[in-house]
């Protein structure tokens, strides 16, 4: 693929991957709802900080609910991927053990971290392959205990508490999401919204010093030739398009691990060792 190929497609990707069957049907309602009201001549002004209270408020609670998630999750991968780094470094000087086993706890480690992307990968929350990688680090401690020493053995039990830590707050991210009944009510007032923003952009577009302009009348085909009938429809699709845009945003980093969304956690860059 040419270059210009790669930037057309890495653009529709990053503007269109937030586009779903949820973006299509708030589009429709707006426009069902706008039509609606012209065709019954609903006509109203409403206050629109009662929407603000309705659907701007809990959509931001909960998108920046996702995002401090997400943040979390770096700390608590970074803090994990540290601490097994660190006990590599550990048994690295640990002079009375013999080279092969070295390289077989390294392995160990490894695998710690494998399994750890394994996990938060998969939509499994099987987690005991995890399990049986980490307590192959008290293992191998166990059956080294000699060699190790005491000081060095203490040094890289306490690491492992980091690295549990690490785990257990990674995994509970994972389980556990934002509230879903906020959620659910913000998406409920985002489809019911345009039937009360229609009317509202109907009174303060169509109606000059208290005359009605232009109305239109029941023939749907007549509602295209008028300006003041685009606008509306035009305004009242944005407006619903942006809010539940900023919903799907909201859905994609709900969960930052499965990797179905521009701003998840790239996890294969937590296999590294730099």
């Amino acid at each position: 693929m040419s270059k210009l190929g790669k930037h057309i497609k890495g653009l529709f990707i990053k503007y269109f991957s937030v586009i779903n069957h949820r973006s299509f049907i708030a589009i429709a309602i707006a426009i069902f709802a706008t039509w609606l009201c012209y065709r019954f001549h609903f006509v109203f002004s409403l206050d629109l900080t009662l929407i603000s209270v309705a659907v701007v408020f809990p959509l931001v609670f909960t998108l920046g609910s996702a995002f401090q998630r997400r943040e979390k999750a770096l700390e608590h991968l970074g803090r994990a991927k540290g601490a097994l780094s660190a006990i590599k470094f550990c048994f690295s000087y640990a002079k009375k053990v013999e080279a092969i086993d070295k390289e077989k706890i390294y392995s160990v480690v490894d695998n710690v971290k494998t399994e750890l992307i394994s996990f938060l990968y998969s939509e499994s929350m099987d987690k005991q392959s995890l399990n049986n990688a980490v307590g192959e680090i008290q293992t191998f401690i166990t059956l080294h205990r000699d060699n190790l020493g005491r000081s060095l053995s203490l040094r890289v039990y306490r690491l492992m508490r980091d690295v549990i830590m690490g785990i257990e707050n990674s995994i509970a991210i994972k389980a556990h999401r934002t509230p879903y009944s906020i959620r659910a009510y913000c998406v409920l007032f985002i489809y019911v919204f345009p039937f009360f923003y229609a009317p509202t952009l109907i009174k303060n577009i169509q109606y000059q010093e208290g005359v009605v302009a232009n109305m239109l009348s029941d023939n749907i085909a007549t509602l295209g030739a008028n300006t003041y009938t685009i606008i509306i429809y035009g305004l009242n699709i944005i407006i619903s398009f942006f809010l539940i845009t900023l919903f799907n945003i909201q859905e994609q980093i709900e969960n930052p691990f499965d990797q179905d969304g521009l701003d998840d956690i790239i996890l294969e860059n937590y296999l590294l060792d730099h």
